[in-house]
């Protein structure tokens, strides 16, 4: 039983389980839109009527003062000030008892004059005290107040609202609840590999070991074995029968040999013959003592993905509002502009990370992977829920920094964890756990933190994300201690030294690589994704529901496009142009802004740069050693990848400071349109240098 039917099994399984969770969620989004579209109508009514009862008072008010009805001066100045207060207004009418309009202002919907006029109108002057309605007037849906003195009733006032900003809404709501499925199947692919599918494929893994074992002849009992999950049964009859039929052997075989051991003359008949079909037996089969179960435990390395996801979801749940939020803590700092400083929290949170990840990694090696990951993450707990009550963008500062350290604590654990549990067999699938759980979070954090900053508050998402911090400890427990890390303690990593960070920059080779390749991708996702990107869209009246869809649409496009980039990706000639075109695509992707200021156009501008990046990232990596192959010779594959590794996390430190000078100088269209240039200018001067190399490489072989 091949190992990838052992695979398809659990995925026709998950694809049942997913199957299920797709027509409920799709259902509950259907009811979803309908029971919005029902209540926002009523909803609507109450709020214009809120809003127009103060313009209704001061008509009121100027007739107490003894002004006639038809005579009332900057009536038209007052419904200006009520679209301010309720810009999505679209026009305001006084009409008088007959429907005859007095005063008006704004573009009148079609069919106007005959709804003012309408008896069903006229009769609501006998009904003062009733909540209006919202009625349908052509595009517009119109609340109708009626206007009476103590005397009598005078008039109408009739606000209309556009049906355009009604459908917005409803969309807009549509957009969350589609938003809330697509994390919600991912949560349930997590929550269903959590809970089952590491075990289930375990477990048909055995199985299918059982019975090929048996149907290859090999009948030898096994000594021990792991728990078996839900095949615990089966697998236990498949056993005995092995073993029945070990036993059986083992008995005849003590029974042909004590025959042989008496005279000739007093032998049963056929024992000559049956020696021999037992020796032919022992040739075709395999029989004796029970053996040990090598087997290693892969359960071990799928526990990393459950309190990984959990705890980078607490982080990316703060990627839609975080600029925002830091701009609303701004303190004046001398010498540093307002961009530079909504930077900072973000480009030091990218530094500490990325300068500190080797000596993260030391202690982590030293006192043991879980107990590590457990301090990394009470550490950015608490940076949380800090975070939430900073005061000013001074203290964020501190709070965001032990954030990071928690964040590079907890990133370096669990990549030692996943090196421990891994082998020649196992390596790529490992890594694939590893990437596959952050690559999720980073799906479902921005999306569900854009929509609880919009509906909670940005503080109180922040205590969402400590919690979430805190809730991966109880994974984290379920990790091995210290004990099964002994044998990894003695490969501690060590950080590159200066003069291995010296002369790797100075590589002609090296260089092409990290300084025209990786270093302007992360200069982009930071400087662009994580920083413009949020503060433009909010700038553009925007939601950080929207912004978090945006960021949400990134991660998407990488977890999609990123594999088969990967596969395809299988010499160096292909990695070479892949990274190449990533980052022509992703720096073109940022011209689009110069087409307009919709919201659209940042959708596809972060669609182009996920794809771009999405092209590249996996070729980058691997290209490293392709180019640096004496390098790794001389000073050790970790060393090299060390430096390109801080390299280009120091990429991610300077894209938001690089993307506030520009913003500062600039403003947001240039700032997208110049890192994107540089971006692409880089992937073009990698291509035009690794075709030269390859070129000159072709000629040297000819000649």
């Amino acid at each position: 039983m091949s190992q990838s039917y052992l695979r398809s099994i659990y995925l026709r399984l998950a694809g049942v389980v997913m199957l299920v969770v797709v027509l409920a969620l799709a259902a509950s989004a259907f009811l979803s839109h309908r029971a919005f579209e029902a209540a926002l109508a009523p909803e609507m009514a109450k709020k214009v009527a809120s809003g127009g009862a103060s313009a209704r008072s001061l008509v009121l008010k100027a007739m107490e003062n003894h002004i006639a009805f038809r005579e009332i001066y900057g009536i038209e100045q007052t419904f200006d000030e009520l679209k301010r207060s309720i810009p999505d207004i679209a026009y305001v009418a006084v009409t008088d008892t007959q429907g005859t309009v007095l005063y008006q202002r704004f573009t009148a919907p079609a069919g106007a004059e005959a709804y003012l006029r309408s008896p069903g109108v006229i009769a609501a002057l006998a009904t003062p005290d009733v909540a209006p309605p919202s009625v349908r007037v052509g595009d517009q849906y119109v609340v109708s107040m009626p206007i009476v003195t103590p005397q009598q009733p005078v008039g109408m006032m009739h606000i209309g609202v556009s049906v355009d900003f009604v459908d917005r809404i409803i969309l807009d709501m549509l957009f969350d609840v589609l938003v809330v499925l697509v994390v919600a199947l991912f949560f349930t692919l997590e929550l269903l590999n959590f809970m089952a599918g590491s075990k289930l494929e375990a477990s048909l893994k055995s199985l299918g070991e059982t019975i090929e074992r048996g149907a290859s002849g090999d009948f030898t009992p096994l000594r021990s074995r792991g728990p078996a999950g839900p095949f615990a049964a089966v697998l236990q009859l498949l056993e005995d029968v092995r073993a029945r039929v070990n036993s059986g052997f083992e008995t005849l075989a003590r029974d042909i040999e004590r025959g042989r051991r008496v005279p000739a003359h007093e032998r049963p008949p056929g024992l000559a013959a049956a020696h021999s079909g037992l020796q032919a037996l022992s040739q075709r089969f395999r029989f004796g003592p029970a053996e040990a179960a090598t087997r290693a435990d892969d359960g071990q390395l799928a526990k990393i993905r459950a309190p990984l996801f959990v705890f980078i979801l607490a982080e990316e749940l703060t990627r839609p509002f975080l600029p925002h939020y830091i701009k609303s803590l701004l303190v004046p700092i001398p010498g540093l502009a307002s961009e530079v400083v909504v930077g900072l929290p973000i480009a030091l949170f990218m530094l500490i990370v990325a300068l500190g990840q080797p000596f993260l990694g030391a202690y982590a090696q030293r006192v043991g992977h879980r107990h590590a990951m457990m301090v990394g993450a009470s550490i950015a707990a608490f940076g949380f829920i800090a975070s939430a009550f900073a005061g000013s963008v001074l203290d964020l500062l501190l709070w965001r920094s032990m954030c990071a350290l928690g964040y590079g604590l907890v990133f370096v654990a669990a990549q030692g964890h996943v090196l421990e549990h891994t082998h020649n067999g196992n390596r790529a699938r490992s890594f694939a756990v590893f990437i596959g759980s952050i690559m999720v979070a980073t799906i479902c954090g921005p999306s569900i933190g854009g929509i609880l900053a919009d509906n909670i508050g940005e503080r109180w998402t922040m205590a969402v994300a400590a919690l979430l911090a805190l809730g991966s400890m109880g994974a984290i427990r379920l990790l091995p201690g210290p004990d099964a890390q002994a044998a990894a303690a003695q490969a501690a990593i060590k950080a590159p030294s200066l003069r291995d960070i010296g002369s790797l920059m100075v590589n002609k080779r090296f260089m092409t690589v990290t300084g025209l390749a990786a270093i302007p991708a992360k200069v982009l996702l930071t400087g662009v994704c994580f920083y413009l990107v949020p503060l433009y869209v909010l700038s553009l009246g925007s939601t950080q529901s929207v912004v978090g869809r945006i960021l949400m649409l990134y991660g998407v496009v990488m977890v999609v496009v990123s594999p088969l980039a990967a596969s395809f990706a299988t010499t160096r000639e292909r990695m070479e142009w892949l990274v190449g075109a990533g980052l022509l695509l992703s720096g073109i992707g940022t011209l689009l802004m110069m087409a307009g200021e919709h919201v659209g156009w940042i959708f596809c501008a972060v669609f182009l740069i996920g794809l771009g990046q999405s092209l590249s990232i996996a070729a980058q990596s691997a290209l490293v050693r392709e180019h640096c192959e004496r390098e790794v010779g001389i000073i050790g594959e970790p060393a090299v990848y060390g430096v390109y590794r801080l390299l280009e996390r120091m990429g991610n430190a300077l894209g938001p400071l690089i993307a506030a000078l520009l913003l500062m100088a600039f403003g947001y269209r240039t700032g997208f349109v110049a890192t994107g240039s540089a971006v692409a200018l880089c992937g073009l001067v990698f291509i035009l240098a690794t075709r030269r190399t390859t070129t000159r490489a072709a000629l040297a072989t000819v000649s």
